[in-house]
């Protein structure tokens, strides 16, 4: 009823009221007073009243009815109801207090629905995917959920293999749970983040002359965590322009498989030692090689995620048995890492080339010529001052005896002494090869005394 009507009203049953009474012409004025400074006072209540309302305690706005404040929220959820066909769920409590406001006091009804949908948590009857105790994911539909469960599943198996089981590692479930709307997803957004581990999306542009090593290197990751990020990108094959993901996955669900597979198995030898005073003491040397054996097995395999997890042999059949690896190990003493004066050879082979000129420019070493991985062994004692590639030496070791007096060994292939090292008479120090300025397997031995080098074949002799 309009506020007109009701003064209107309460007039008119007040007038025959006062006809009823049997009242002189002054009280019929008091009276008359009366009655209208009443139904100015309940005009007055009545236009001024307003509700503040209120969202679990916290003020949203002021409106004049109640039923302003419902019409508003009535239109949400119809709209929320016509877009996800769900009846809309509201958890907080509203609460109205009675309150007085004028016109411009009031919240203006666009922006009561707009502190609605800020306030107000609109939940539905959704299916969640749990974890254990944890919601990862909320689906409007249960067909849907399953459909993600399992194509989640088909990421992780391959379809030419048997499997004994298929299950999530986690205790996977499906459950009716009240959602937020906002969290609802679709089963194809649900199945990228579970299998992503995360909504988050970072991605590289490709730029000329880049690779996976320069991309994975700007962004501090490793090329491995790269590779895994983009499982169907060519690392040997980027365009430019192409987008690179850079979020390395890591599924929020683990899918566990179980199969029995038949593998042939190396199995490994063994080795033992043996003292020997032959060699120094330091030194090793193989006596009988050892080799692996061979077994066939059938076992259980449970992968996680197609990584394999652990296994269980269920059967074994030793195919080849391994042989053991004897290696003698040195007793004898060895001499001072100091120099004695007199040099042994640093080698045996061949000699190719004397000390001199050849060619038209000095040669100034003997080069001794053996297959490549020959022992190379320390002239005398000292210290190791140089150890690493030196220009057309290639691989190259330089001992200082002391006395002025050097020895240089080159193109070796490998280098088994550092810088600094002291070294005893007849120690293996490298293994002859061809790096450098070479022709074939090769020493390259130089003597040097002061700095000069010197006929070599003055304190060795081949």
């Amino acid at each position: 009823m309009k506020i007109e009507e009701c003064s209107q009203n309460l007039r008119s049953r007040f007038c025959e009221y006062y006809k009823k009474l049997n009242i002189d012409g002054k009280g019929k004025i008091y009276v008359g007073l009366i009655i209208t400074l009443l139904i100015i006072s309940i005009f007055a209540y009545t236009y001024n009243t307003a509700y503040i309302v209120k969202i679990d305690g916290k003020e949203l706005g002021i409106v004049r009815t109640e039923k302003d404040f419902k019409d508003v929220l009535d239109n949400i959820q119809k709209r929320l109801h016509r877009v996800h066909g769900k009846n809309i769920i509201i958890q907080e409590s509203i609460v109205y207090e009675r309150t007085k406001a004028k016109d411009q006091e009031l919240t203006e009804l666009k922006d009561i629905e707009k502190a609605i949908q800020k306030m107000i948590h609109f939940e539905v009857k959704a299916y969640g995917i749990k974890a254990g105790d944890q919601v990862i994911a909320a689906i409007a539909k249960k067909e849907e959920a399953e459909e993600v469960l399992e194509e989640i599943k088909k990421a992780y198996i391959d379809e030419e293999k048997k499997y004994e089981k298929v299950y999530f590692a986690e205790g996977v479930k499906i459950d009716t749970i009240d959602a937020d709307i906002t969290s609802l997803k679709t089963g194809e957004d649900a199945t990228k983040m579970i299998l992503q581990g995360t909504e988050e999306e970072q991605v590289h542009e490709v730029e000329q002359g880049e690779s996976f090593w320069t991309i994975a290197k700007k962004y501090k990751l490793s090329v491995d965590d790269l590779i895994k990020a983009n499982p169907n990108v060519n690392p040997e094959r980027l365009q430019i322009k192409q987008k690179i993901s850079l979020i390395v996955p890591k599924p929020l669900l683990t899918v566990a498989t179980v199969e029995k597979v038949t593998l042939e198995e190396a199995i490994p030898y063994e080795v033992k030692f043996e003292e020997t005073s032959v060699l120094y003491k330091g030194d090793k040397k193989i006596r009988v090689k050892g080799e692996d054996g061979k077994r066939e097995i059938i076992a259980e395999v449970v992968s996680y995620n197609g990584v394999e997890h652990n296994r269980k042999v269920l059967e074994e059949k030793i195919e080849k048995e391994p042989k053991t690896q004897i290696v003698l190990k040195g007793t004898k003493n060895p001499p001072p890492k100091k120099g004695t004066g007199k040099l042994s050879n640093p080698t045996r082979g061949r000699l190719t080339s004397p000390f001199g000129w050849r060619w038209g420019r000095k040669h100034t070493g003997i080069d001794v010529a053996n297959p490549i991985g020959t022992s190379i062994k320390a002239a005398d004692g000292g210290v190791v001052i140089y150890a690493g590639w030196k220009g057309a030496y290639g691989k190259c070791v330089i001992i200082d005896h002391g006395g002025n007096t050097q020895t240089w060994y080159a193109h070796n292939s490998k280098i088994l002494v550092t810088k600094g090292q002291k070294v005893f008479k007849g120690q293996t120090i490298s293994k002859m090869g061809s790096t450098g300025n070479s022709t074939g397997s090769h020493l390259h031995f130089e003597v040097r005394k002061n700095g000069t080098p010197v006929n070599p074949l003055r304190y060795v002799r081949y």
